[in-house]
């Protein structure tokens, strides 16, 4: 028959633990444990090599930082946008030169003709965008404006009130 212990008689219990395995240190897979020797950390060279550079990827930071060459805020960035538009003008078709004499009106209306043309061309053609031009045509007009009101009884003067009378 057993006995059963006695409260009063101290008894010697030993407790023993082995390691049967770990987990890998970077891809947490299971690595068992023969029992001999350091257990090991990694399942293999790529794990430990991999866990080895994030470490002294670590340390070189924090030494980094510690030095000042690298800054822990956020980064700023500077952006600069150039927009380009061109615009796109078709070239006039090309038209064969004709050789013409030139013909100075006689008349008031004919005269009136070919300043409405020059006021054409001046608003919506070519000369119009020819700056270099605009010089020699206003000296031009100038002195036309000038000899129509020395031409006109009264002058220049007398010539603009009339004018603006009819256009009302």
């Amino acid at each position: 028959m057993p006995t059963e212990p006695q409260p009063d008689v101290p008894v010697e219990v030993h407790v023993y633990e082995q390691l049967l395995g770990r987990s890998c240190g970077w891809c947490r897979q299971h690595v068992s444990y023969s029992g001999r020797g350091r257990p090991a950390s990694y399942c293999s060279k790529s794990c430990r090599n991999r866990a080895w550079e994030v470490r002294s990827a670590e340390a070189r930071l924090q030494r980094d930082i510690a030095t000042g060459a690298v800054r822990t805020g956020p980064v700023r960035e500077v952006i600069r946008e150039t927009v380009v538009q061109t615009r796109l003008v078709p070239e006039p078709a090309a038209q064969p030169r004709v050789e013409t004499t030139t013909v100075v009106p006689a008349t008031a209306n004919a005269w009136r003709v070919h300043l409405d043309e020059l006021t054409r061309q001046l608003r919506e053609g070519e000369l119009g965008r020819q700056h270099w031009h605009h010089e020699k045509l206003y000296r031009a007009l100038i002195d036309v404006v000038a000899a129509l009101g020395e031409a006109y009884p009264g002058g220049i003067e007398h010539l603009q009130r009339n004018a603006s009378r009819r256009s009302r």
